[in-house]
């Protein structure tokens, strides 16, 4: 069966924290930095590190991803609309408009939701990066977080603006999978189409800020890029959250989600937010993340986790840890049994089993038959003893106005039950059947015993233990 990941984003979903997440389960960084380092265009231009940190009043341990560049923020353009110049900010999901002083999340406003988010419109958001943010209308410092990052940008670098075609032309320039070089520019083409359709423009006008796009091609690339190391095949999400409050823009105060966000929202299932939290859950990138790469949305399907991680924003929430989640494991099918690796054996007791038992899963399948003739019960019977029920059994029933019925039940291993149902809705009038798995104690062993004396010649089969106990009693009753 194939591997998936499921992202818990109940509590909201940022390119960084889905990054952490994925390196939290297992996904090596170095692995990650040696991918994306194989981007040219933008190779010594940023660096990436993590740290430990603990969310929520429970304080949950999880992994929170620093990713810094050595760019400056410049204020970005909107896009030009075929008609007349837009006016205001550009994009609503990189804020380019950040004057950072000594801020270590170029960001594209991924990092960690109200958080830091992808956009490019400079946000004024009621943000908790612990870094002091000089926004063009106000300057306030977000001081929700205890540590300062120390990564130092340099002023005199200012950057050239990539719209989807340059990005994804890096992308296919460098030595990655063709499995990542896909879905990280299914993820980009996701993000731009929401900004082109929020400006009322084209994606080729839609241009991402330097800093934003070496932001998003870190937190997007190398979260694909950790799920091809996770041998993930399949991702799965949950419902996304659909938060309260505002965001401050370069537009002036909107309501959140977020423009672009908002547009990533279309198609995808929300749910409420956390209760008490105010202020932008899910970033551009984090819903671009999941929009593009994620099969389905809500509950995952049957799987067996086998590892797990959670990846930290900066914000912290008054009833809720800012973390996402991810589970990794293996589709299952939902009617097989699954053997418990760490089972171990009860203490014995006085009501025990003979030592020689042992407790095996069977499969019961039960019908009820009320307008089948009874003559044909027997042939239905032999059938599926043939096709290897371990026994088939009726038992007389009174359905509903009285009608005369027989119920009959087939005892099976759980592999069996597919071809054993056929036989049933085959060979009878049923139009359903009942079926459920249960444990059953067998003794394990078994005997052909012969037995002959003048008079009878016999042979039954006996279990060890029935053999130990009544094998008097039944040569006493055979004459012998």
């Amino acid at each position: 069966m194939g591997k998936i990941a499921f992202f818990d984003c109940s509590a909201g979903a940022a390119g960084d924290m889905i990054l952490a997440s994925l390196i939290d389960a297992g996904a090596p960084l170095d692995a990650i930095k040696a991918g994306l380092l194989t981007i040219s265009a933008i190779r010594g231009e940023w660096d990436i590190y993590t740290e430990r940190v603990w969310k929520g009043t429970g304080l949950i341990a999880a992994t929170k991803v620093h990713v810094s560049s050595i760019h400056q923020h410049d204020p970005l353009p909107a896009p030009q609309h075929d008609v007349a110049q837009v006016k205001g900010a550009s994009r609503e999901s990189r804020h380019d408009d950040h004057d950072h002083d000594n801020s270590s999340h170029s960001h594209s406003h991924d990092h960690s939701h109200d958080h830091s988010h992808d956009h490019s419109h400079s946000h004024d958001h009621e943000e908790n990066h612990d870094h002091s943010y000089k926004h063009h209308n106000d300057d306030y410092s977000h001081q929700d977080q205890g540590h300062h990052h120390h990564h130092h940008h340099h002023n005199d670098h200012h950057h050239e603006h990539r719209n989807f075609e340059t990005i994804s032309n890096m992308i296919d320039g460098s030595g990655l999978s063709r499995w990542v070089k896909e879905n990280s520019k299914r993820v980009f083409h996701c993000l731009a189409e929401a900004e082109a359709s929020v400006h009322g423009t084209t994606m080729d006008k839609v241009h991402f800020h330097e800093v934003g796009a070496i932001d998003s091609l870190v937190d997007t690339i190398g979260s694909v890029l950790a799920l091809e190391l996770l041998g993930v095949d399949q991702v799965h999400c949950s419902f996304l959250p659909f938060s309260k409050g505002f965001v401050r823009c370069l537009h002036g105060i909107m309501p959140v989600p977020a423009p672009a966000t908002l547009r990533l929202f279309h198609g995808i299932p929300m749910g409420p937010a956390p209760n008490g939290a105010v202020g932008e859950l899910v970033t551009p990138t984090g819903a671009s993340l999941m929009k593009a790469l994620a099969k389905t949305f809500g509950q995952p399907p049957p799987f067996l986790p086998t590892a797990s991680g959670s990846g930290a924003g900066t914000k912290d929430f008054p009833n809720h840890a800012n973390i996402v989640r991810v589970v990794i494991g293996t589709l299952t099918d939902p009617s097989a049994t699954v053997v418990n690796a760490h089972w171990t054996p009860m203490p014995s007791s006085t009501t025990a089993a003979p030592t020689d038992a042992t407790i095996e899963n069977v499969a019961v399948l039960e019908t009820n038959l009320d307008d089948m003739n009874p003559q044909l019960f027997g042939h239905v019977q032999g059938l599926l003893l043939q096709r290897g029920a371990l026994d088939v059994w009726l038992q007389p029933a009174q359905m509903k106005k009285n009608r005369p019925a027989m119920v009959m039940s087939v005892l099976c291993e759980p592999h069996q039950v597919g071809d054993l149902s056929t036989i049933i809705f085959q060979e009878t009038s049923t139009l359903g059947i009942r079926r459920w798995v249960f444990s059953a104690l067998t003794s394990g062993a078994y005997y052909l015993c012969m037995l002959a004396n003048p008079w009878i010649a016999s042979s039954f089969v006996a279990k060890r233990w029935t053999f130990r106990r009544n094998m008097a009693s039944r040569l006493s009753r055979l004459g012998t």
